[in-house]
């Protein structure tokens, strides 16, 4: 089970999206979405669930997963960013973050598709290699 959070914007650059899915090593018989927006186009194999991590529950033990394994790479990432405050606002828009975000700017590991991040100077940042923050 592998869970991925996508948007539309997102979805216009491909990442993630069916290379992801190819390169897990099998193909899947059927893939939930979470949301009503099929950005893997592929096909009948996909089913989109709105508020699915509310009604299915893969998507819902999918959706428990990623959330505790984004907290670990945050408090990861705070050691190598502590400005932001990554250990105690595991990458959410709190106050004390979107402060470090107007005075330092984003990092290489900030996600650049949550709408509040348009505007910020980036600074010719490329995000690392193979991160979930992309």
């Amino acid at each position: 089970m592998r869970r991925v959070r996508h948007d539309r914007g997102s979805a216009a650059r491909g990442l993630p999206g069916a290379g992801e899915v190819e390169e897990q090593g099998y193909e899947p018989d059927r893939i939930l979405l979470d949301g009503s927006f099929d950005f893997l186009g592929l096909g009948e194999r996909v089913t989109t669930i709105v508020k699915g991590d509310a009604t299915s529950l893969a998507v819902a033990s999918a959706s428990c997963v990623a959330k505790v394994t984004r907290d670990a790479l945050m408090a990861d990432a705070a050691d190598h960013y502590p400005v932001y405050g990554f250990e105690s606002n595991r990458g959410y828009p709190a106050p004390v973050h979107r402060s470090a975000l107007l005075a330092y700017g984003p990092s290489a590991i900030h996600r650049r598709s949550w709408i509040f991040m348009s505007g910020l100077p980036w600074r010719n940042l490329e995000p690392p290699p193979g991160r979930l923050f992309a």
